[in-house]
């Protein structure tokens, strides 16, 4: 079997550029284990979601009466929100399927390994081996959730982030064994369906990638929600039994509970695809080497998605995974990672792109901070989401926009604005003088830029002296 291209992996990167690769008329195939759509589309971005907007849900109702609305919330029925879950993911893998088949991609199920530069071994579930030639491949095989030491996942007691989306009975006492996104995002989820959560981070504080303000302030409504967050603590170990697990930690304390979610980060998968046996290089964190069109240290073997460690979010992965496949065809693509959002579905969101105001500092700099509250958005107090602020960088010489980080409703919504405003090299200016829809969140943006140049409208600034 020879293609123009062959791809292992069929995740955000992987069936991207095979699309891609069937509508530049290219023979295609792809490889994938599993499911179509990778961790994103099975045990990530859509299952979160799904999960995210039933806690929207709940939420609604239990605040309706502010609202006029009189309703009786009477529980959460975890079961249908897995199923409901299931039917979004279901829909979108067969789509996946569908746009593949409808761009003439052969379509692979079973474990590829990279046997040559130009070659790779497919193992079927049945056992059967099957050899597919290329002139290019592209390698992205993804990654799995880590795990610690003495947290034996059992799938059951003890569970990763791959696993907690399958659950069906609601946990009363859920631990958390991690601070980042996905810990955070995990304990506003829980505890909006009603456990009792608890969060362990070794670090001093949650969300330690975040601007302070930022990770303050989601600190600050979780815990108003119950969520109890413990900073500065090591787990070191766990004991499993009928009734439920004890977690230990450094220092002697015991924390009873139900169920434990391991939310330490991921790993790649790189070990046992041939990747080294190939040739092809790994840096010592263990990610795969690419250049800026993507190509590994093998020339015509490429690798897109979180093999690279670049950044472990999906878009990243889509927009490498383009960046390949035209370069895999002979064309000339470059990838650049100068201006990458990324979003965090807590309540409220939070999202960010570009520079941070503690980067510049130390790179010393010059720049202007815009800021505006959620409290003063007419929209967000209807929505009652009061919560949050916006911060809004520019360069203090040139007056391009650096970078914003927001936490507030509808954030991950409104950074694309900001976005786009770097890639087009805007300035606050130009945001200022482009008219934006009243009342709707996307004007924290316009407060925002205002505010750089002391001049926001619905902000109490300082009052200049006359005379």
């Amino acid at each position: 079997m020879t293609y123009d291209v062959v791809i292992v992996g069929g995740g955000p990167g992987g069936y991207v550029a095979g699309i891609r690769g069937g509508q530049l008329d290219a023979k295609v195939c792809l490889v994938e284990r599993e499911v179509l759509g990778g961790t994103c589309l099975n045990r990530g971005c859509i299952p979160s979601k799904s999960f995210f907007e039933s806690a929207h849900r709940v939420m609604s109702v239990r605040d309706g009466e502010a609202f006029g609305v009189r309703a009786r919330y009477e529980g959460f029925d975890l079961a249908a929100c897995v199923a409901r879950k299931d039917q979004v993911v279901g829909s979108l893998v067969g789509g996946v399927r569908k746009l593949l088949e409808g761009n003439g991609v052969d379509v692979l199920t079973g474990d590829g390994v990279l046997v040559a530069p130009d070659a790779v071994q497919v193992t079927a579930p049945d056992g059967s081996k099957t050899l597919v030639k290329a002139r290019s491949v592209i390698l992205a095989t993804g990654s799995r959730p880590s795990e610690i030491p003495g947290l034996p996942v059992d799938g059951r007691r003890i569970v990763t982030t791959d696993q907690v989306w399958g659950l069906t009975d609601l946990p009363s006492r859920l631990v958390i064994v991690g601070g980042g996104v996905i810990g955070c995002e995990l304990a506003h989820m829980f505890s909006a369906f009603g456990s009792r959560v608890v969060v362990l981070e070794a670090l001093d504080r949650i969300l330690a990638t975040e601007d302070r303000d930022v990770s303050r302030t989601v600190a600050k409504v979780l815990e108003a929600r119950g969520v109890t967050l413990r900073t500065g603590v090591r787990v070191a170990g766990a004991e499993t039994g009928e009734a439920g697990v004890v977690v230990s930690l450094e220092g002697g304390e015991d924390l009873p509970c139900d169920r434990v979610v391991v939310a330490v980060g991921r790993r790649v998968n790189t070990e046992g695809v041939g990747f080294e046996e190939a040739g092809v290089a790994l840096d010592a964190r263990g990610f795969v080497q690419v250049n800026d069109e993507m190509e590994t240290s093998v020339p015509g073997v490429y690798a897109v998605g979180d093999v690279v460690g670049q950044q472990m979010l999906a878009h990243v992965a889509t927009s490498e995974a383009l960046v390949a496949m035209h370069n895999a065809l002979g064309k000339k693509y470059w990838m650049d990672y100068s201006v990458v959002p990324y979003a965090i579905f807590t309540a409220p969101e939070v999202a960010s792109v570009g520079a941070k105001e503690k980067d510049l500092k130390e790179q010393g700099v010059p720049y202007k901070v815009g800021r505006f509250s959620f409290a003063a958005s007419g929209k967000a107090l209807c929505m009652g989401a009061p919560e949050g602020f916006i911060k809004l960088l520019s360069h203090g010489e040139t007056g391009r926009v650096l970078g914003a980080s927001v936490v507030g409703v509808s954030a991950s919504d409104i950074i694309g604005e900001i976005t786009v405003a770097m890639r087009m090299e805007a300035s606050p200016g130009d945001i200022v003088t482009t008219i934006h829809v009243h009342p709707t969140i996307s004007e924290v943006i316009l407060e925002a830029s205002e505010d750089t140049m002391g001049l926001s409208i619905h902000k109490m600034g300082r009052r200049k002296k006359r005379g």
